[in-house]
């Protein structure tokens, strides 16, 4: 079953607050997260619940490419977006790049983007 539910994973509450508001006001259902680790244990137990993770790449104490695939590994279905300042990136499974420091009408515009295609590929199943 599909749901319109994003996990976000930031450090920076402020930029969490601002993500997480603007994607609740366009009908996203989300989980906001600073620390990883209570993301990962929720995530984990809830793992059918999300169908995007939105992940902040430089985190203390944490490497968000490892958690990424090991939620990846519990729930192939997840789509992910990367916030990353870097430009090339070579892993093992598809992740969406978008730059730290995105605008708000970009991360929605982004997002509508990747729920469609989630949707469409559920359809076609």
């Amino acid at each position: 079953m599909f749901t319109k539910s994003i996990a976000i994973i930031d450090d920076d509450p402020d930029l969490l607050n601002l993500f997480s508001e603007a994607l609740q006001m366009s009908g996203y259902n989300v989980s906001s997260f600073t620390d990883p680790r209570l993301a990962y244990q929720h995530i984990k137990e809830n793992s059918n619940k999300y169908s995007l993770l939105i992940i902040n790449d430089k985190m203390p104490k944490i490497n968000a490419l490892f958690l990424s695939t090991k939620l990846l590994e519990i729930n192939p279905k997840l789509n992910v977006i990367l916030l990353s300042n870097f430009k090339d990136f070579k892993y093992n499974y598809k992740f969406n790049i978008l730059k730290k420091r995105v605008s708000i009408v970009k991360l929605i515009t982004a997002v509508n983007e990747i729920i469609s295609k989630s949707i469409s590929h559920d359809d076609k199943l």
